[in-house]
């Protein structure tokens, strides 16, 4: 007879708290190497130690380069790797999102900027290059 106890009988599942820990790993990384930092804590905030607008962006972009589904927005409501992480996505969710914009015929920049800054609509030049004059936008929703 084999003694088991003490052995962990849950299978090979991922637990969600080692997944949130994974990804706060993953972002005190992606914030440090953005930052120009040698550390970044999980409780550090990244306005506090020199982010800004700009460098917001390159974290998303690092972000989903790493697997990581992350909004602009997220990092400005959430600004520390521990209260980021827990609201992070997983890249496969977002992925069915951008397939789903691009199928609607929106390029992937403009659904990324729609992702980003809400619905922008599209706008088009009428003949503005040709003519000389002014062109004239127009709203889609």
């Amino acid at each position: 007879m084999t003694d088991t106890r003490g052995t962990d009988t849950r299978g090979t599942d991922t637990s969600a708290t080692d997944i949130i820990a994974a990804t706060e790993a993953t972002l005190c990384r992606i914030l440090a190497e953005v930052l120009n930092l040698n550390r970044v804590d999980p409780q550090d905030g990244f306005f506090e130690v020199g982010g800004d607008s700009v460098l917001a962006v390159a974290v998303v972009a690092r972000a989903r380069e790493a697997g990581l589904v992350l909004r602009v927005r997220d990092l400005f409501d959430h600004q520390t790797a521990a209260t980021l992480a827990p609201v992070i996505g997983e890249l496969s969710s977002a992925a069915s999102e951008s397939a789903t914009s691009t199928a609607s015929g929106k390029s992937p920049l403009l659904a990324f900027a729609d992702d980003e800054f809400g619905e922008f609509g599209e706008f088009e030049e009428a003949e503005a290059a040709s003519s000389g004059t002014e062109a004239e936008w127009e709203t889609v929703t």
